[in-house]
């Protein structure tokens, strides 16, 4: 399963995924928003794919439209999420 962060209806995800990054000291490390931090965060021994994972797991699993369940290829949703911080 892939998702357009470009479709109208879409794009409070963009907003949600810079939220929780936001929040997370670990996550604004691990992906780059924040380097000050670097010292200060552990990264708990995870691999940025798992932070991928769980990140997704938050954005669409547990997103309220139940566009997405516990069913979808979380591997999928990962990429996607990897691919939208990326760009």
């Amino acid at each position: 399963m892939s998702h357009s962060w470009s479709k109208k209806d879409m794009h409070y995800l963009t907003d949600k995924l810079l939220g929780l990054i936001e929040e997370n000291a670990m996550w604004k490390v691990a992906f780059g928003f924040n380097k000050g931090d670097v010292k200060l965060v552990n990264s708990g021994g995870k691999k940025i794919v798992e932070h991928h994972k769980s990140l997704a797991e938050k954005l669409f699993i547990v997103d309220p439209s139940g566009r997405w369940d516990s069913k979808s290829d979380i591997k999928k949703l990962a990429n996607t999420v990897k691919n939208r911080i990326v760009k």
